[in-house]
């Protein structure tokens, strides 16, 4: 395997746990639920991260999921950025 490939896997395992563990928009883990419930969203959040995307884009692509995706509205714009911002630290890695 190549050192890029091995890199993207560990973002991708990074990104995974960051979702359910920290980010959590609906809950999922107070109820038990199985991790796998963001894992639809994983890729496409690795893919913005390898590119560069702005702090904003990221928060952007965050809020869409959770509003249009998973349909939920009531979080302050902060929560995508900061949660954004967390997510970019893994590119420095």
């Amino acid at each position: 395997m190549s050192k890029n490939n091995e890199e993207s896997l560990d973002l991708y395992d990074l990104v995974y746990d960051y979702l359910h563990e920290t980010w959590d928009p609906i809950g999922v883990k107070a109820f038990g639920e199985p991790a796998g419930e963001y894992s639809n969203y994983v890729d496409d959040i690795v893919l913005l991260i390898i590119r560069k995307a702005s702090l904003k884009d990221l928060a952007n692509h965050l809020q869409t999921l959770v509003e249009e995706q998973m349909g939920v509205d009531w979080f302050p714009r902060n929560f995508y950025v900061e949660a954004a911002y967390d997510l970019l630290g893994f590119r420095k890695l």
